[in-house]
This record gives C-alpha cells, structure tokens and sequence, in this order.
C-alpha cells in the first residue's frame, strides 16, 4: 500500500538588514497531511549572501523531495560538496 500522500512546500527566506547586499538567504521547508495540516517545519539559518546559490540549494531539495526532518542534514551534505 501506499503510504500517506506527502505534501511539501519550499521557500526562499530572506533576512532583510535594510539594504539588498546585506540580505542573507535561507530556505524554510514545510510539510502538510493530506486534509492540509501542517505536520512539520523546518528553517535553516541563514546560508548566504547569494540568492543564486540559496535557489540552486532549493531546486535540489525539491527535486529530492526532502522533508522538514532532513533538512538540516541534507543542507550539511550539500554545502560540504559545494
């Protein structure tokens, strides 16, 4: 059988200290049950002043359907190979 249809959303953060070159980057993954509840969250600090690398990050993490749970740990692994 299958198993619960997972529902997954990714975000760009952004830490906006008033001027676009000091923005800092982050990615918030949530994760819903099928009636739409949120079941888990997951912020990952700050990552980088680049926008084009955090949504390089972000397109990875979609594409492998990571949850809110791996997030941190997946992120890690990541940017260790970076």
């Amino acid at each position: 059988g299958e198993g619960p249809l997972l529902h997954l959303q990714y975000f760009l953060t952004c830490l906006d200290r008033g001027n676009k070159a000091d923005t800092l980057y982050g990615i918030r993954v949530r994760k819903y049950t099928e009636d739409q509840t949120l079941a888990e969250e997951s912020d990952t600090p700050p990552i980088s002043y680049s926008e084009a690398f955090v949504r390089q990050l972000l397109q990875h993490l979609i594409h492998n359907a990571v949850t809110p749970m791996c997030l941190l740990e997946v992120l890690d692994e990541l940017i260790s190979a970076a």
